[in-house]
């Protein structure tokens, strides 16, 4: 593959030069380097010291943790084992709640027994725990042959269906 630039001499004639591939990915990637540095010098906001003591207090096993800060209130995304959290602060160090996305085996066994229970023949393809710092509620995706199903519960087991979807990868 080559790249055909067009190129001005001295008298005003314009000429064309050809680039060889590996001239053209030496600039392609010289292009990338650069704004990858320049989107990773605008992404990470100033986390101030309470905020980042609160968190390694709360979050000790923490992994890959990428912060981000909108309207005073700091995101932390990271992964604490198989489970990838989402966690949210006020600049003050306040936990204000956390999402977290995991599989059956994390959740706890009373809603498991009560869901399959409940949904029988149905599998527990994921979970989203939402927390604050007055409730927590878990969303499990279900699956049978035809169709996908969102059950909520809070941490009794109070089941509820709140969603409920065909399958597209069925024909």
């Amino acid at each position: 593959m080559t790249c055909i630039y067009k190129r001005f001499n001295l008298e005003g004639l314009y000429y064309f030069t050809i680039l060889k591939p590996l001239a053209m990915k030496k600039i392609l990637f010289a292009s990338l380097l650069f704004a990858t540095i320049a989107a990773q010098a605008a992404a990470f906001p100033e986390v101030n010291e309470k905020i980042l003591k609160a968190f390694k207090e709360t979050f000790i096993y923490a992994e890959d943790v990428v912060w981000q800060e909108n309207d005073n209130v700091y995101q932390v995304n990271f992964w604490q084992g198989e489970i990838n959290v989402r966690a949210h602060y006020d600049q003050q160090g306040n936990l204000l709640g956390t999402i977290r996305y995991y599989y059956e085996k994390q959740l706890p066994p009373a809603i498991v027994a009560k869901i399959k229970s409940k949904y029988s023949g149905k599998t527990i393809f994921g979970v989203t725990e939402v927390s604050s710092d007055v409730e927590i509620n878990y969303f499990v995706t279900l699956r049978d042959e035809k169709n996908w199903y969102t059950v909520k519960s809070d941490v009794y087991g109070n089941l509820q269906q709140t969603d409920k979807f065909k399958r597209a990868d069925i024909e």
